[in-house]
């Protein structure tokens, strides 16, 4: 797997906000077989203002249209494992925020909340799955997603 560009950023208001959320969530999985821990929508909601101030140009995760997840933290993507046991599906884990970095992936910088769950990290071993989640390539940390932005094409002149 391909390791990301990372970088680290100091944004107090945003880890001060998150501390003072519940950090618990229950696992769920969509129909397109994506698994995740649901957790509180306002893990993004009440970051999001203060990463704006960073770049205008950041946008929020478009999580929150239609029928899909919300605020939520990875645990299996579709590619890594499809099938999940009927007992883990509802069953709670805990989580606590660590910090804020930012990943260059392919055309999208995307800004996360870096967290820690050994449980999370429990179930992926149940699944015969490393640590670190496979997105399109790239070996990344869990995290909550709370602003992505587009990158510019590079233009060849």
């Amino acid at each position: 797997m391909k390791t990301p560009l990372i970088r680290h950023h100091y944004i107090p208001e945003i880890i001060q906000a998150a501390s003072g959320l519940n950090g618990k969530g229950k696992i769920e999985k969509s129909k397109s077989h994506y698994t995740y821990l649901n957790i509180d929508n306002a893990f993004i909601l009440d970051s999001f203002p203060f990463l704006q101030r960073l770049d205008k140009n950041i946008i929020m995760p478009n999580y929150f249209a239609g029928e899909t997840m919300g605020a939520h933290i990875t645990v299996f993507y579709p590619n890594e494992c499809r099938q999940i046991h009927q007992t883990d599906l509802g069953s709670e884990h805990e989580f606590r925020v660590k910090n804020i970095v930012s990943a260059e992936i392919g055309q999208k910088v995307y800004y996360t909340l870096l967290v820690e769950s050994p449980s999370l990290l429990q179930l992926r071993k149940k699944y015969r799955l490393p640590e670190v989640l496979c997105f399109k390539g790239y070996a990344i940390d869990l995290h909550i997603t709370i602003g992505v932005k587009m990158l510019l094409p590079v233009s060849s002149a």
